[in-house]
């Protein structure tokens, strides 16, 4: 008998969007008529873009892919939940900045597997996409950052009510999963709230488009949470949380059909069980004092991929945290807002034979980081600097350093509704695209770089771009912004592995050519207090430093054809809310010589809330993705010459019900 000895982990993110409903009808399906703003507590002006918290719920999200496929920027491929891999304008999630209410995820502990992955977003109160350079996104964020963030107590809680509950069933048909959660919240006195919330999934094998199955893509999602939050005691505010997530299931441990590629005749699959336990603090101060706004984040993030069959273990025990203080203040016409702040973190990864015995490979970095944001009348102007001090562990070789990596952007609003910005930044870490798994193979006898000392991984952003914001446009109480944003991104000495499979490391180098994502980003959002429509286009490419397409490279980038999604929310009325998604991806002909040309494809999904009048606490929801059924692949999942490349599911019916006590 097997069982589920996953761990879990806490997600946090920030997330803020106009036109996105609020906290308390998103955590709960309920359709309203008037479009709200999320209220965020932040101590900084939220950066970055926010992924609408409405639309996750709204469709029925049940995994990372789910929670980010609405964003034209964002390619999750790999098809099954324990493959996906996700890019950020063609830039691998490794390369990435990616926390959980604070907490740090780590590096990959298998092919890519304990990177990030787990999460209900039931839980999710925000959730960031940030692309643009600052001091502030924390070590490593060397093609940007993902931060999640989760629910309070207070934020589920209605005025008349101290104590309440949420049950919750659903149904998906591609895989034929049956899901259900429960969450429990209550106000204790004034200021503390805790949250209690347990939820599970058992997938089968999903169907794809046109028919047929995606062998070994079944497996079982469980996720514990809780949190105590204490708000808003003369300026303070304390949030604790703790989560388990696992997922389980007969899976392929290789390459060929576990991350890319279907299954080979013959593999036989193996039960694995990944976890992620992770425990947060976070204090914050802020009373009427222009100079005094502080956060203080101190956090334990522990990974594991459990391999049952084989008795063996690959593991990430990371422990870290940061403090920073946002001043405000005036000099004559100038305003500033000043952020001083610094973080840290340890993490070790662990690789356990069946034999018991250990291996460990350390890594550190200590960041301090300054950003001043000034604005004198129209123009906006943002500097800042980044100190990192590094440590990684590549078994007999250690590579340690330090640098400063500076940034500056500006913005000047030249005319009514217009804004103009441009930016620079750089970054830099101590590596982190080699999974922990590989680390422990590497031995005396690797060859390191040729005999030259390995340099740490550098990344150059670029970017600029337009913004208009009008109200008015077409209805009196609507609303109107768009923005153009054009940007390159650069890696350079990423430190990598060359050559794959099993057995000891052969050769680890510092790859001097330069990895280039450069492209443009389109949006536009128009909203009035019952609708909402927004039209978003990204068109990007991946390079070698000669101009070269380099396709898909693990860890590292995927290329893509130009994407568009259009997003539509109706409310009719105010027990009723309506909403459609279309995706449209051109085909990909810009590849090397070594891969397959990409077909493009359109998507057409629906979703319905409704919350009957004599019945206000349940709320009713049906999302139906591929509509028709489209037979496709994500031009981000990873091909295999012998066995092509897996699909992704076809016609997927999902209900759900949920009742509020």
């Amino acid at each position: 008998m097997r069982t589920d000895t996953s761990k879990t982990t806490t997600l946090a993110v920030i997330l803020m969007a106009a036109g996105s409903t609020s906290t308390q009808a998103q955590t709960h399906g309920t359709a309203h008529a008037e479009l709200a703003t999320i209220e965020v507590e932040a101590h900084e002006e939220i950066q970055g873009r926010a992924i609408p918290i409405e639309r996750i719920q709204r469709r029925l999200s049940n995994d990372m892919a789910d929670v980010l496929k609405t964003d034209p920027s964002v390619r999750i491929g790999g098809g099954a939940r324990n493959a996906q891999r996700i890019y950020v304008r063609g830039i691998e999630s490794s390369n990435l900045n990616i926390t959980i209410d604070g907490a740090r995820q780590g590096r990959a502990l298998h092919q890519h597997r304990g990177g990030i992955g787990g999460i209900d977003p039931d839980l999710l109160k925000q959730v960031n996409v940030i692309t643009g350079p600052s001091a502030d996104r924390g070590p490593g964020a060397l093609g940007g950052a993902i931060r999640f963030e989760t629910l309070d107590a207070q934020d589920l809680l209605d005025p008349w009510h101290p104590a309440g509950a949420t049950l919750k069933a659903g149904y998906a048909s591609a895989d034929r999963s049956p899901q259900g959660s429960t969450t429990a919240y209550a106000q204790v006195g004034e200021h503390l709230g805790l949250l209690a919330h347990i939820s599970a999934i058992n997938r089968e094998d999903y169907r794809i488009g046109g028919g047929g199955e995606m062998p070994n893509s079944a497996g079982q999602d469980r996720d514990y949470f809780l949190k105590a939050t204490l708000l808003d005691l003369q300026g303070h505010s304390l949030r604790l949380s703790a989560e388990r997530n696992t997922n389980s299931g007969l899976y392929l441990w290789g390459s060929t059909g576990s991350d890319m590629g279907y299954a080979p005749k013959g593999s036989v699959p193996q039960y694995q069980v990944t976890s992620r336990e992770t425990f947060t603090l976070d204090h914050r101060y802020r009373l009427n004092h222009p100079l005094l706004d502080w956060q203080i984040n101190l956090y334990s993030n522990d990974n594991k991929l459990d391999n049952q069959d084989t008795d063996t273990e690959v593991a990430s025990e990371e422990a870290g945290g940061s403090l920073r203080n946002v001043a405000r203040f005036t000099t004559g016409s100038t305003e500033h807002r000043l952020t001083l702040g610094a973080d840290y973190y340890s993490e070790v990864g662990i690789t356990r034979a069946a034999d018991a015995t250990e291996i460990d490979n350390d890594s550190s970095n200590l960041g301090f980081f300054v950003q001043e944001h000034l604005t004198w009348d129209r123009l906006s102007l943002s500097l800042g600097a980044r100190y990192d001090d590094y440590s990684v562990d590549y078994g007999p070789k250690t590579l340690d350093g330090d640098r400063i990596s500076p940034n500056a952007s500006a913005e000047i609003r030249f005319a009514e509704g217009w804004t103009a910005f441009v930016g620079y930044g750089e970054a830099v870490r101590g590596g982190g695209l080699i999974p922990i798994g590989w680390l422990s193979n590497i031995t005396a006898n690797t060859n390191f770089n040729d005999g030259k000392p390995l340099e740490a991984e550098e990344s150059f952003q670029r970017e600029a771009g337009l913004r208009y914001q009008v109200s008015g446009l077409f209805q009196p109480d609507a609303t109107f912004d768009a923005e153009l944003t054009l940007f390159d991104t650069r890696l350079r000495n990423t430190i990598e592995r060359v050559g794959g499979g099993g057995g000891p490391v052969a050769k680890i180098i510092s790859n001097p050519d330069t990895l280039r994502s450069r492209g443009f980003e389109l949006r536009g959002t128009w909203s009035r207090r019952d609708l909402e429509t927004q039209l978003a286009y990204s068109n990007f490419e991946t390079t070698d430093s000669e101009g070269n397409p380099v396709g898909i490279i693990r860890r590292k980038s995927a290329g893509s054809g130009e994407q568009l999604v259009w997003d539509t929310r109706w409310s009719p009325r105010e027990d009723l809310a309506l909403g459609y998604t279309l995706t449209a991806v051109g085909g990909l002909e810009d590849v090397p010589d070594d891969q397959e040309e990409r077909a493009g494809y359109v998507l057409h999904d629906i979703q319905a809330e409704w919350r009957p009048a004599n019945l206000r606490n349940l709320t009713l929801s049906l999302a139906i993705n591929n509509l028709f059924d489209r037979r496709y692949a994500d031009q981000a999942s990873i091909a295999s010459s012998d066995t092509g490349i897996v699909h992704e599911p076809g016609r997927d019916v999902r209900l759900a019900l949920s009742y509020r006590f």
